[in-house]
């Protein structure tokens, strides 16, 4: 079995495109860790805002992908491919939802 990209997400308790990225996570299976940094202790944040600072990210959610990879915001493209997953256009499209069938009744 491959081994699975360890996955580390930096949140804010209020924030809806951080709830929206951990349903996609949670829908797609993949096992994370996350933080609140507006319910974190003071030394965890300080310890957020020093590697968010150092890769020059500025806004929630912040998403780790192992020690080098990272998403700032919801981008769920971005996560699959990072992820080595199909995209949702790509599930769509394989399940054969390509929008309404040609031809038909006419009349």
């Amino acid at each position: 079995m491959a081994e699975q990209t360890k996955v580390e997400l930096y949140t804010l308790s209020t924030c809806p495109w951080s709830r929206n990225t951990r349903a996609w996570l949670d829908n797609h299976h993949v096992a994370y860790d996350f933080v609140d940094y507006d319910l974190a202790d003071e030394v965890m944040q300080a310890r957020i805002q020093e590697e968010m600072v150092r890769r020059g990210a500025s806004a929630f959610p912040f998403v780790r992908f192992g020690e080098t990879d990272f998403i700032i915001g919801y981008n769920p493209d971005a996560f699959a491919r990072l992820l080595g997953l199909p995209t949702d256009a790509e599930l769509a499209a394989a399940a054969g939802e390509e929008g309404p069938a040609k031809g038909g009744n006419q009349g």
